[in-house]
């Protein structure tokens, strides 16, 4: 079976899995959503073939993205960003300096981790340790703040991005923000937008963005977009 034809049959899949007990609303608020539903291969796996949904925080409100390629760490990896020993080529502590080899590269997406604390359920975006739909799975904080493993498996998190970035599907450079407790973490849930992120960074809150050399490629889902297809 072609590439093409798999992706439209995953696609079909999702609308049919989707049709029965819908817990989306009308097409017409369809790139807004409540947070904590499990959106279709949000916590990827081999049947996914690298096309899932996960949720966002953008400007007050929440968004969908759709993810339609592996991640991309660093020059000499493999499709999944591993290494030939099998390790992680993700890094935490300073920027990229290998782009991904195709398609523009754009905006931060901020990833928001708790340190120490259990968020909301409903505030992840991706909950399941190390399973996130093209989310690098491991990520080496042997070089970050706070530090962690050269081996750790990337913890559960949700997204803030500051574009849209005209809904194009494109690469965007992964930003980490370690949440030092439950109160931040809530007020950055409320606000839903980089300021938030801005203001817990200032006020103590929040540990200083750690730049990775990590890209995830996704869209911004745009109006009358969702996960299950059109009306």
């Amino acid at each position: 079976m072609s590439i093409l034809a798999r992706v439209s049959s995953l696609r079909l899949g999702i609308v049919m899995l989707l049709a029965v007990g819908s817990m989306w609303v009308s097409s017409a608020r369809s790139a807004q959503a409540s947070d904590g539903v499990a959106l279709p291969c949000r916590d990827g796996g081999n049947g996914c073939i690298h096309i899932g949904f996960t949720d966002a925080w953008f400007d007050g409100n929440v968004v969908q993205l759709e993810y339609s390629h592996p991640f991309f760490c660093a020059q000499g990896q493999d499709a999944q960003g591993q290494d030939n020993n099998g390790g992680s080529t993700c890094t935490a502590g300073s920027p990229a300096t290998v782009l991904p080899p195709s398609g523009p590269v754009v905006s931060n997406v901020y990833l928001l981790i708790p340190v120490g604390f259990s968020p909301p359920a409903d505030t992840l975006h991706c909950p399941v340790r190390g399973h996130c739909i093209d989310n690098p799975p491991t990520i080496d904080l042997s070089h970050s703040v706070p530090r962690g493993s050269s081996e750790a498996v990337l913890p559960p998190h949700s997204f803030v991005i500051e574009d849209q970035e005209a809904f194009q599907s494109t690469w965007w450079p992964v930003v980490l923000v370690f949440v030092k407790n439950l109160d931040a973490w809530n007020t950055i849930a409320a606000a839903k937008n980089i300021d938030a992120v801005d203001a817990c960074q200032a006020s103590g809150g929040c540990f200083e963005e750690v730049d990775t050399n990590a890209f995830v490629f996704f869209q911004v889902l745009g109006p009358g977009m969702s996960p299950q297809g059109p009306p």
